[in-house]
């Protein structure tokens, strides 16, 4: 018996040396996210149609600034690629719109280098990797890629889009380990109406995302 003891005593302590926690630890962390872009302060008439989504990539640099480590800032970059089914269609230029039937699809694509500053509270220890999450705060977008296509039975065209090239928007990731929740609220419209003046009925168009984020490591 007391052999036994022994031997489970040192497989208990061989285990243990081969785990150390790391006092000075930190999130860092690789996000991948997949939503749905939600036009707001639209006009009646402008509808969302078909499966409209969103998804984004990018790495957030964990900056601890307490003792324990579960209070930090957070820095990051990544790509963000949207797709917005839609009714509304533009002209080139943008000098003039129609809105489209049923049978029409018309669709928004952007591509955006994200820009995410995170005030980031977990119920983290450096031995535990599954906790409860709250991240908040701004993240900035620039665009590099901003198309319209439509589609019917016989044609295919793509047309650009005026957008602003740098938005500002609000952001609030909640979640336990993998599994987060996240919803961005912009503060900047989308379009850029100061090189299309006839088009102020979209002045105030501006797209939300609600989805959910996986922190991968």
């Amino acid at each position: 018996m007391q052999n036994q003891y022994f031997i489970l005593m040192l497989i208990a302590s061989f285990a243990l040396a081969q785990t150390p926690t790391d006092p000075l630890y930190r999130e860092d962390q690789i996000y991948a996210s997949v939503g749905y872009p939600l036009l707001i302060d639209v006009p009646e008439a402008l509808t969302q149609n078909k499966l409209s989504h969103t998804f984004s990539l990018g790495f957030v640099r964990d900056m601890p600034i307490n003792r324990a480590r579960n209070l930090a800032f957070g820095l990051g970059f990544g790509l963000n690629y949207n797709v917005v089914y839609t009714n509304l269609q533009f002209t080139e230029n943008m000098q003039a719109y129609t809105f489209l039937s049923s049978d029409v699809t018309n669709q928004w694509n952007n591509l955006d280098l994200e820009i995410p500053l995170e005030f980031r509270w977990r119920s983290s220890v450096p031995s535990n990797y599954q906790f409860w999450r709250a991240y908040a705060g701004l993240v900035g977008y620039y665009t590099l890629s901003a198309k319209q296509r439509t589609r019917t039975a016989l044609t295919d065209s793509i047309t650009s889009l005026s957008v602003q090239k740098f938005r500002l928007a609000l952001r609030l990731n909640v979640g336990n380990n993998t599994w987060n929740l996240t919803y961005t609220h912009p503060i900047d419209s989308f379009f850029d109406y100061e090189k299309s003046l006839h088009n102020k009925l979209f002045s105030q168009l501006k797209t939300a995302k609600l989805g959910l984020v996986f922190y991968i490591f």
